[in-house]
């Protein structure tokens, strides 16, 4: 039976070599197409537009800071941009997937649901059309602008959402600046005082200083997991509270809401209302049993 299937199998090989055979397929030379390079000088990029099918970020460098400005004026997360250019720096493009405008939609590079990366130095503007996936982690889907090419590239170390850009510092102290801390909550309020002799609330009762100094560091930053854009300080139902003394700097105030499952925040060093798991909450506000030496 096997031996009667290798003439039918070597009879179709003969029909299929002769079909591409008529219709030219042995012609055709090979693609010319050229892989180019891509060269941003990354060091001189002062302006990043990512634009997503349902959100857009863009953030500008000024003085060596770099600062958010859509979709709110806000703190940049340094790390994040860093992360994107260095990606970028080592941008390599790989192969051409395709050069037909009707396949961008099955590589995630068509007009609705590619992610513009618009990058700008001096007089210079650069636009990459990025796809969400790659052909696995470690790459990416891209267009040099508006040309048809689709190459397969290193990974482009682009953010999901705008607030991946956005800097999450709530509050950043240094501990051991902070003299005394006034802390306030339904069940419990008190002030607690950095002394000659250590820690201590404000009636003399000591504290462990090991255990305040810890507790400081949640604070040194403090960062948080979002924001809350459609919300101001005024409209909080403030539950908790924490008023850090400074030596020789201003007061720093946290305000804390419990909401449900959420954990909103207001600090006076900006940038406006945030949020967290209300897990969290436990530990940035402590019972003063907690910081009291072990008995």
């Amino acid at each position: 039976m096997q031996n009667n299937r290798i003439p039918l199998l070597a009879a179709v090989l003969v029909v299929l070599v002769g079909v591409a055979w008529l219709s030219g397929v042995f012609d055709r030379e090979p693609s010319t197409i050229e892989v180019p390079s891509v060269d941003i000088p990354t060091d001189e990029v002062d302006r990043i537009r990512v634009q997503g099918p349902e959100w857009t970020v863009e953030v500008t460098r000024e003085g060596g800071v770099w600062q958010v400005v859509e979709p709110v004026p806000a703190r940049a997360d340094s790390n994040a941009v860093v992360r994107l250019l260095d990606s970028l720096s080592e941008l390599k493009l790989n192969t051409v997937v395709s050069t037909s405008p009707d396949r961008h939609g099955n590589y995630g590079v068509d007009q609705p649901s590619a992610r513009y990366l618009t990058l700008g130095w001096a007089d210079e503007e650069e636009l990459l059309l990025v796809a969400e996936q790659g052909p696995d982690f470690s790459s990416s889907y891209v267009r040099l602008g508006e040309t048809p090419a689709v190459y397969s590239s290193s990974r482009i170390a682009l953010p999901a959402n705008a607030d991946l850009f956005r800097d999450k510092t709530l509050i950043n102290l240094t501990p051991y600046t902070v003299r005394a801390v006034d802390i306030s909550a339904p069940d419990f309020a008190y002030r607690a005082e950095s002394g000659p002799e250590g820690w201590a609330l404000a009636d003399g009762t000591p504290l462990d200083s090991v255990s305040v100094s810890s507790w400081l560091r949640r604070f040194s930053p403090l960062r948080m997991d979002g924001f809350r854009d459609d919300l101001v300080r005024d409209s909080l139902s403030v539950t908790h509270r924490a008023v850090f003394e400074i030596e020789g700097g201003p007061r720093l105030e946290v305000q804390f809401e419990e909401q449900d499952e959420d954990l909103l925040a207001w600090s006076s060093q900006g940038p406006g209302v945030m949020r967290s798991f209300v897990s969290r909450l436990g530990t940035l506000i402590q019972e003063p049993g907690s910081l009291q030496p072990p008995q």
